[in-house]
This record gives C-alpha cells, structure tokens and sequence, in this order.
C-alpha cells in the first residue's frame, strides 16, 4: 500500500432502528449470542438447580398441605439431640435430612460418642429437652430455623433451614453450636 491509499476501516454490522421503538436513536439488544462458537454467553441452568413453584398459586396450595413448621422443627431438634446424645440412630432421620447432612450429623454423633466427656457420662441420659423454637420464612417453601436445647448445666442452639419436598418438610442444614 502507498501512503496516499486510505487505510479501509474494520467492518461495522448496520444497525437499525425498530419501527415503533419510542427513540429512534436507541437500538435493540441482540437476546442470543455466543462468546465463542457453541458456547451461549448465557448458560443453561444447572442440573443440581432445583425451581421450588411454578408460581404464587401453586406455592401457597403446597405450603398449605405442609405441616406446622414451628411444630416441626421442634419435633427434629428433638430428635437431633437424641441422635447427638446416642439414644436414636441416625437413619431414622433419613426422610427428613438431605442426605449430605444426615452423613455430617452421622459422623458428628460418632464423634462425640468417642470424646472423653461422653465417655465419663456413660449411663447419664445427655439428651436435651426443647426449649424455644424460632421460624422465618425466607422464601416460598424455605424456612430458616432456630431452637434453644437444654439438659442439665447446658443450652444448646440449634439452626435449620428446611425446604418443602412435596407434603413434607426436609432439613438441607442443620449447624449446632
């Protein structure tokens, strides 16, 4: 090329206004592109993602046929303190504990069956006993949960966040403290 030869200009894509659009001088977004051939700029959805309703009708019919989650929540606290004190296995829990916690609660429980403590407490039920529970939904079919547990000299809290599964509630955490 000799200098006097206009350097030609990268091209650009025509753009053009969409008929009716309330300002001529802005131009539509493209909805669908790809940042390299094959791969969408916007992912699918994941396939551990789960849609808890497909609306606000269909929410508040399932969340009516769910029990009494303070009531519930009591009921599990309970039952995690028994599988934390060794009186109750901790399959029995499977219904209502994802399996990844109810693995954790399991190794927890063993965990503290071999500390020292447990050791010297041997025959001394270390149940606790319910004392307050606290519920807030956090959204449709999530609730986030607390209760207070004590025995003996001890309190004890416990966390929940349990998740509606059909006609049933089911803990995805539970955090002791």
């Amino acid at each position: 090329m000799s200098e006097n030869e206009p350097v030609p200009s990268p091209r650009r894509p025509v753009l053009h206004a969409v008929p009716g659009s309330p300002d001529p001088d802005q131009l539509p977004l493209a909805l669908e592109w790809e940042v390299t051939p094959g791969v969408p700029a916007i992912p699918g959805l994941p396939p551990a993602l789960r849609i808890v309703g497909d609306g606000p009708a269909d929410d508040v019919q399932a969340m009516a046929a769910l029990p009494d989650a303070r009531q519930w929540v009591a009921m599990l606290a309970q039952a995690v303190s028994e599988v934390m004190a060794g009186g109750r296995p901790v399959a029995q829990l499977t219904r209502w504990v994802a399996r990844d916690e109810l693995a954790r609660l399991g190794a927890r429980a063993a965990a503290m069956a071999r500390h020292p403590s447990a050791r010297a407490q041997r025959g001394t039920p270390r149940a606790r006993t319910v004392r307050a529970v606290r519920v807030c939904a956090v959204a449709p079919g999530i609730i986030e949960a607390s209760a207070v547990l004590v025995g003996g000299q001890r309190a004890q809290a416990i966390a929940f966040r349990i998740e509606a599964r059909a006609d049933r509630w089911q803990a995805t955490v539970i955090d002791l403290r």
